[in-house]
C-alpha cells in the first residue's frame, strides 16, 4: 500500500523522459495515474508496462499548447473521477538555436508549450482543486532558468524562467484554498533532451562526458527527478511547502 493510494495524479509529458518516470512512480506508490502527452506511442508503451504490474494507469492524448484541447482533458478527468489530487506539469520541448540568430517561430514554438501550456494545465487543474478545497501541483522547470543554461536557446531558458514566476504566482494564489504549488529545477539527466544536447553541431569531442564532467555528482537519472515530485505532492511530507523551487542537480547549482 503506497502512500497516495485512492488519490489521482495527473502527469503530462508521460510518454517518455522525467514524465514517464514521475508517473510510474505515483502508480507504484497506489495513485491511480492518467498519463497525458501527444506521444500515444510512448503512452501505449508505458500504459502495458504499468498494467502488467497490476497497476492502475490510464492515458489521454493531451496538446497542452491547445488550450480548448486542456480544458476538455481536466473536464473529462473531472467528470470520470470527480476529482484532481495533484498535477504533475512535465511536459516541454526544448531547442538550441542561439543569441542573436533565434527567430521569432523558434522563440513561438518553445513559449507556445513550456509557459502557455503549463499555464493552461495549471489553470484547468487549480480550478478543480479549488473546488475540492486540496491538491498540489509540482511544475519541471529547469537548471538554466538559474544560470543562463549551457547550450539551449533563450526561449527555452525564459520560458523556464517563467515557470517558476507562475509557480510562485499560483502557490499565492491557491494558498487560501489548501492546494500547494511547487516546482523542480533538474540539472542535466539522461534523457533524449540530453543526447540532442551532446550531439549539438560544434560540440568538441565527446560532449555527453563533457556534460557529466560538469556536474559534481555526474549525470542524473529520470527517477531522481520523480522521486523530488513525490516529496513535493506529499501532504504527508511536504504540507508545509509551497512557492518552493527545488534544485535535484547533482551539484551543478548550489544555494
Amino acid at each position: 500500500m503506497g502512500e497516495f493510494e485512492g488519490q489521482i495524479v495527473a502527469v503530462t509529458g508521460a510518454g517518455a523522459g522525467i514524465g514517464e518516470a514521475c508517473a510510474a512512480m505515483f502508480a507504484r506508490e497506489s495513485a491511480t495515474v492518467i498519463a497525458l502527452d501527444v506521444n500515444e506511442a510512448g503512452l501505449e508503451t508505458l500504459a502495458t508496462a504499468l498494467k502488467r504490474e497490476g497497476l492502475n494507469i490510464a492515458t489521454m492524448r493531451l496538446d497542452i499548447s491547445d488550450e480548448a484541447c486542456v480544458e476538455s482533458v481536466f473536464s473529462a478527468i473531472e467528470k470520470q473521477y470527480g476529482r484532481l489530487d495533484v498535477l504533475v506539469n512535465s511536459a516541454g520541448i526544448i531547442s538550441f538555436e542561439k543569441f542573436p540568430e533565434h527567430t521569432q517561430v523558434g522563440w513561438d514554438k518553445i513559449m507556445n508549450v513550456n509557459i502557455r501550456g503549463t499555464y493552461f494545465c495549471s489553470r484547468f487543474a487549480g480550478m478543480m482543486m479549488r473546488r475540492q478545497h486540496s491538491g498540489a501541483i509540482v511544475n519541471i522547470s529547469a537548471g538554466a532558468a538559474k544560470t543562463g543554461g549551457m547550450n539551449p536557446s533563450p526561449a527555452y531558458i525564459a520560458s523556464k524562467g517563467a515557470i517558476n514566476s507562475l509557480t510562485f504566482h499560483f502557490a499565492v494564489q491557491l494558498a487560501k484554498d489548501n492546494v500547494r504549488v511547487n516546482a523542480i529545477c533538474p540539472g542535466p539527466i539522461d534523457t533524449s533532451m540530453i543526447e540532442k544536447q551532446a550531439h549539438l553541431p560544434g560540440t568538441h569531442g565527446n560532449g555527453r562526458d563533457n556534460i557529466i564532467a560538469a556536474v559534481p555528482l555526474g549525470l542524473g537519472q529520470p527517477d531522481d527527478i520523480a522521486y523530488g515530485a513525490l516529496f513535493l505532492a506529499s501532504n504527508r511530507r511536504a504540507r508545509y511547502i509551497t512557492g518552493e523551487i527545488l534544485d535535484i542537480n547533482g551539484g551543478l547549482v548550489m544555494d
